[in-house]
Formats: structure tokens, sequence, C-alpha cells
């Protein structure tokens, strides 16, 4: 319960100082026109201000459905965001096969994992959405802490359990759920 609740903190932290430039460049329905005039004018003025750096630029706020296309979708379904960067691979596999028994006929709980380690033939087989994160670097911060940074925000409001979170009892296991 402590490990998760200093994950979700250091999650929170990340998600409160969002990268806006990357937000922006992801955002999958800027390019949407706004069906009123007032809405197109005010969209251009919030552009030139953003371009000076007083305020945010225009983020469309949609759900973010972390459920693949052959997965039935609950009208009440909960993002569980496992964050595994830097585990082993091993140990990832047997955590991951022990989540998949936590999830199994559970249609209300959608599980993404988090990883750095690029094993695509076995998270296939998991049927869960898999956020990658590479470890490149370059200038400045590394894609990885950008997008870690990013995905801390896209899915702030998922409840966010460390991999040891597959080895807990059940009852631990529905209280991490319900600590959210």
């Amino acid at each position: 319960m402590a490990e998760t609740k200093a994950l979700r903190r250091k999650i929170e932290a990340l998600a409160a100082k969002p990268e806006w430039s990357l937000l922006q460049r992801h955002d999958l329905l800027s390019r949407k026109p706004v069906s009123s005039a007032s809405a197109r004018a005010w969209r251009k003025i919030r552009s030139v201000l953003a371009s000076m750096g007083l305020i945010s630029p225009h983020i469309t706020p949609f759900a973010w459905l972390p459920t693949l296309n052959h997965r039935p979708v609950s009208a009440d379904v909960k993002t569980v965001m496992i964050w595994a960067p830097g585990v082993q691979r091993d140990q990832l596999r047997i955590a991951c096969e022990r989540f998949s028994k936590k999830f199994l006929g559970r249609e209300d709980l959608a599980p993404v994992l988090v990883t750095d380690i690029a094993d695509f033939a076995f998270y296939s087989r998991l049927g869960w959405l898999v956020e990658y994160l590479p470890a490149l670097s370059g200038e400045g911060p590394s894609l990885q802490q950008r997008k870690q940074a990013y995905l801390a925000w896209r899915y702030r409001d998922a409840c966010i359990v460390p991999l040891s979170a597959g080895l807990a009892s059940e009852p631990v296991w529905n209280a991490l759920l319900k600590l959210s």
C-alpha cells in the first residue's frame, strides 16, 4: 500500500507539469473544426496567446479509452495503469501472468502496462494496451522522461499500481483498486 501511494504521488507530480508542446502534437482531435464562429475566434486568440507563453495551448478534452478493439467495452470501465519501468524481463513476465489472473473475467477493468522492455510477442498474448518507454537520449530530457510525463498526464484519472501489486493477495488487490 505504501509503495502504491508513493508511486501515485510521483505520477501526480509528473502529470502536474505537462509538456504542452508534446500534448498539442499528439492531440488527435486538434484539427477538428469547431462549430461556431465565436469558438473559432477564441481558438485563434488562444493560439496567439499560447505562442507567447501566456496560456496553455488548446488540448481537446476527449476521453482516453485504453481498451483494444477486440475486447468488449463496458460503460463503466476503469483504467488500471501498471507502472513497470526498470524491471527485469523475467520479473515482468511473472507479474504480468499474475495480473492476468486478477483481470480474468473483469470486463470493468482495462489494464495498461507501462514498460521499457520490448517484449511485444508476450504483450500481444496478454491482450492489454502497452505503453512502451524507449530508452533513447539526445539533447535535453530523454524521450523516456518526456513520455513518462505525457503518460502520467494522459492517464491522470487511472488507478495506478506498481508491478508488485501483481503479487498482492485478493483483499489487498481490492483495496488498491478502491484507493484511487
